[in-house]
């Protein structure tokens, strides 16, 4: 889906909205959907460059990088906390100097300002973005204003945004992390 389809989408329920304003209602919420609920985890690239130096990074490819959900360090899975801290979204403090200068991973991202998501995440939350810019726009003082049916879509949204949050959780969002049972005692 691209973001026309998502404009057509949202433009039937907001029809008085210029075209550009739902546009920049979809890039935001977009963009804020993938920062709530870690919907794009980019994996099998770099994550950290010059880790064997004073001053590792964190890099993604596309988009800017938000938290890193597992790092291999020599040849282990680490998570937050194991192996290493991730103070702001492009630093990181290694416990250990790992041997390697590129540590590969998973990373959540989110698309820069104005930007989208890669397609297959837009494809697979399309109805969450398109919620969330109907509940922005319909809450503008504007007069196509319309509060209760914002609070609607308010409401889809946050269920999409709580569904997403609990399919990265589980591992189903792209490359996403695995979880850990807890322990029987």
């Amino acid at each position: 889906m691209t973001l026309d389809d998502l404009v057509h989408q949202v433009v039937q329920d907001v029809p008085e909205a210029p075209l550009m304003t739902i546009r920049d209602a979809i890039t935001r919420m977009a963009r804020e959907l993938c920062t709530e609920a870690d919907v794009w985890v980019q994996e099998g690239e770099p994550v950290v460059v010059a880790a064997n130096t004073a001053n590792p990074q964190i890099v993604a490819s596309s988009g800017e990088p938000l938290r890193i959900v597992s790092l291999k360090i020599d040849g282990r899975e680490c998570v937050q906390g194991q192996g290493f801290d991730q103070p702001t979204p492009t630093s990181i403090e290694l416990y250990q100097r790992p041997n390697a200068s590129m540590l590969y991973g998973r990373l959540a991202c989110r698309p820069a300002m104005g930007d989208m998501p890669p397609s297959e995440v837009v494809d697979r939350w399309d109805m969450a973005i398109a919620n969330g810019a109907r509940w922005r726009l319909l809450m503008l003082p504007q007069p196509w204003r319309n509060p209760e049916l914002a609070n609607y879509y308010h409401q889809q949204y946050l269920a999409d945004v709580a569904t997403a949050r609990q399919n990265s959780r589980l591992g189903h969002a792209r490359g996403g992390a695995r979880v850990k049972a807890r322990r029987f005692i």
